[in-house]
């Protein structure tokens, strides 16, 4: 893998997670709650320090009520 490659798409992916989070007036904290997991990894994320799992953008799409697609669409 080409992590600077990968640190870019991650960074990408963070910004358009945060962009989402905001249109629809989430916090962290409110988003975490509605995704049910830690704001921190929701932050880190955003950040684009971690790679999310298959499980958490599942959870971040039905929390944000868009699809997959939507979603990765960055």
């Amino acid at each position: 893998m080409n992590s600077t490659r990968d640190e870019k798409i991650l960074k990408k992916f963070g910004k358009h997670l945060e962009e989402l989070r905001l249109e629809r007036k989430l916090s962290l904290r409110k988003l975490a709650d509605i995704a049910d997991v830690d704001f921190s990894q929701i932050h880190r994320i955003e950040k684009g320090i971690t790679n999310p799992s298959l499980t958490m953008l599942l959870a971040l799409a039905d929390a944000l009520k868009v699809s997959i697609p939507e979603l990765l669409n960055f």
